[in-house]
C-alpha cells in the first residue's frame, strides 16, 4: 500500500497543478475574448485549433497516451470556444439575408435559451418575437407572420429534441441555418438565499436532466416547467425563498435575482443545437451541410442500400435520428444530416438514387453548420 499511496500523493500533487494551470488559461482566453470582441472576430479558428492539436501530438512520447490526451485537449478547447462565445454574442452574425424588415421568432420568454440562440444568430438591436410553444412558433412561419422560427432540435447531453424533429416534418418546414448555443445552467434564487436554505428547485425538464449530478446531491424537490426562463420568472414572482430554478445568468439578471450556484450542468461542454427554420427554402453562399427526412421499405436491407448510395458518391453522414411513423407500429422516419450541399452532383446522384427506394423522402434545407 506504501507505493500505492505514494503513486496517489503524486497524482493529488499534478492534479492541484492543473487546476492552477486550467485556471490560468481560462483567464487568458477570457482577456482573448474580449479582444476579439473589441476588433469583431468570432471564436472559432479551425487553422489554429488545427495547428494547436498538432503541435500538441508531436510533443507526446507514449503512443498509447495520444488519442486520450488529445481527447482531453478537444474538451478544454470546446469549453475555451464557450467562455469566449459569451462576450461575443451581441456583435457577431447579423443574419437577414433579405432586409431588415424580416423577423424572428423563438420558443419561451425573454431570458430563455432560445432567446439567446435567437440573439447570436441575427444580432442584437431588433426586436423578436416570442412564443408559449414549439408549435406555436412553427405556425406563425407558417402564416407568415414570422419569417424565421428559431427552434432546439439536440442538445449534446440528452439528445435529440424529438417534438422538434416532428414538427419540421409535419408542418413542411425548412431549415435554413443552425446556431449553436453552450448551455450554461445555474441555480438561481432570491437575493442573500444560501444553498441549505433550498427545498424545491424548477427548471425546463432537460434542464433538471442536465443537472443530475449537482441536483443528486441535494435532497429538494424538482419541478418540470415548460422552460427555464418561465421557471426564474416564477421564483421571482414568489415570496417563498425556499423555491429555486435553474436557468440562465441572463434570466437571473432579467427577473432580479442571485445566482447561488453557479454551472451546476453536468458537462462542461454542454451545448443546445437550435435549427433556423422557414416556409419555403432559403440556402446562403456558405452553406455546408444538408438534411433529409425519408422512410425505408420494411424489409431486411432497405436502410443499408439507401446509406451505400451516399457512400458511394462519398458523402458524410454526421448524424442520423429515427422517430416513430403515426399508426404504424415499429416503421420510422429516418432523419439524415450529411456534409455537402444539395446543389452538388454528388449530392443530386445520392438522392436521385435514394428516391427511387424510399415511400416517403424530403429535403429539409441546406444551411451553414454551426460552430461554437
Amino acid at each position: 500500500m506504501h507505493l500505492l499511496d505514494n503513486y496517489r500523493n503524486e497524482i493529488d500533487q499534478l492534479d492541484d497543478k492543473l487546476v492552477e494551470l486550467l485556471e490560468r488559461r481560462m483567464t487568458i482566453v477570457e482577456e482573448i475574448g474580449n479582444i476579439k470582441k473589441e476588433i469583431g472576430m468570432r471564436v472559432y479558428d479551425p487553422e489554429r485549433e488545427k495547428k494547436l492539436l498538432a503541435r500538441l501530438s508531436s510533443q507526446i512520447k507514449h503512443p498509447d497516451h495520444q488519442t486520450r490526451i488529445l481527447s482531453i485537449m478537444k474538451t478544454i478547447l470546446a469549453s475555451s470556444r464557450a467562455l469566449q462565445d459569451s462576450h461575443l454574442e451581441d456583435v457577431l452574425p447579423q443574419h437577414f439575408p433579405h432586409g431588415e424588415h424580416r423577423t424572428a421568432g423563438y420558443a419561451g420568454i425573454p431570458g430563455s435559451y432560445g432567446e439567446t440562440a435567437t440573439l447570436k444568430y441575427f444580432g442584437h438591436n431588433k426586436d423578436y418575437r416570442a412564443y408559449a410553444t414549439f408549435h406555436e412558433v412553427c405556425d406563425a412561419v407558417l402564416s407568415g407572420e414570422l419569417d424565421y422560427g428559431v427552434l432546439p432540435a439536440e442538445n449534446s447531453t440528452t439528445g435529440a429534441i424529438n417534438e422538434v424533429y416532428d414538427l419540421i416534418r409535419e408542418k413542411d418546414l425548412f431549415i435554413t441555418g443552425e446556431v449553436l448555443v453552450p448551455i450554461v445552467h445555474h441555480l438561481i434564487g432570491h437575493k442573500g438565499v444560501k444553498m441549505e436554505d433550498i427545498r424545491e428547485v424548477r427548471s425546463h425538464a432537460q434542464g433538471l436532466e442536465q443537472c443530475t449530478l449537482f441536483l443528486n446531491t441535494l435532497n429538494i424537490k424538482q419541478v418540470p416547467m415548460k422552460n427555464t426562463a418561465v421557471s426564474v420568472q416564477y421564483v421571482a414572482q414568489q415570496d417563498d425563498v425556499s423555491v429555486a430554478a435553474i436557468g440562465s445568468e441572463r434570466a437571473a439578471q432579467l427577473y432580479g435575482l442571485e445566482i447561488i450556484g453557479k454551472a451546476i450542468q453536468n458537462s462542461a461542454v454542454n451545448t443546445t443545437r437550435f435549427v433556423i427554420l422557414t416556409k419555403t427554402p432559403e440556402t446562403s453562399p456558405e452553406a455546408d451541410s444538408t438534411s433529409m427526412v425519408l422512410t425505408t421499405r420494411h424489409e431486411a436491407g432497405s436502410l443499408y442500400e439507401i446509406l451505400g448510395y451516399f457512400a458511394q458518391e462519398k458523402i458524410n453522414l454526421f448524424r442520423i435520428e429515427s422517430r416513430p411513423v403515426p399508426d404504424r407500429p415499429w416503421e420510422y422516419f429516418i432523419y439524415l444530416d450529411a456534409e455537402g450541399r444539395a446543389d452538388t452532383d454528388s449530392f443530386l446522384n445520392a438522392i436521385d438514387a435514394a428516391r427511387k427506394h424510399c415511400p416517403y423522402f424530403r429535403f429539409l434545407g441546406t444551411y451553414k453548420r454551426g460552430v461554437i
